[in-house]
């Protein structure tokens, strides 16, 4: 009883304070196993290929999809390796998004690392995780480690778990 006392009051005391605000912020994500070797599927309404520079330029309900992975934007530019038999980053603009299969983050810009396994995301960037939410300017993932950083006008609101 004391115990579901004290879990009512600190629910209270939560709700009562609002908005939870920091500077940079540490975020855990839902594990996903990461294969650099999935096939990567580009889709959009145009396409240019710019052969001297390695990269080709999807426009017009961009996306991107790797396994669970999907990041779509009205523009994405993919960069190839040397030999163009891989893609070594893709950058995305105006209007991203980005998912796992479990979280959902936008953004106004972001670059996926296929290699290291990282997202960076910039603008106006919303990350929800189930009912909770978290948005700043910047948030820093690292798929292999499931560990993200969201930093610059920092702004959480958790909605706690109810025992019913």
């Amino acid at each position: 009883m004391r115990h579901h006392i004290l879990q009512s009051i600190a629910v209270i005391a939560v709700l009562a304070s609002g908005p939870v605000f920091a500077q940079g912020t540490g975020i855990a994500l839902s594990p996903i196993e990461i294969d650099g070797s999935e096939p990567v599927e580009v889709t959009a309404d145009n396409l240019t290929v710019e052969q001297d520079s390695n990269s080709a330029t999807f426009e017009g309900n961009a996306r991107v999809v790797q396994g669970q992975l999907i990041l779509a934007a009205n523009k994405i530019k993919v960069r190839y390796n040397a030999e163009q038999s891989a893609i070594e980053s893709v950058t995305a603009t105006s209007n991203v998004m980005f998912t796992n299969g479990n979280e959902i983050a936008e953004a106004q810009s972001g670059v996926y690392k296929i290699g290291s396994g990282t997202v960076d995301l910039s603008g106006d960037v919303v990350l929800v995780q189930g009912v909770n939410a978290i948005s700043g300017d910047v948030l820093k993932l690292d798929l292999k480690t499931s560990r993200g950083k969201m930093s610059g006008n920092v702004k959480t609101v958790f909605v706690p778990k109810s025992d019913q």
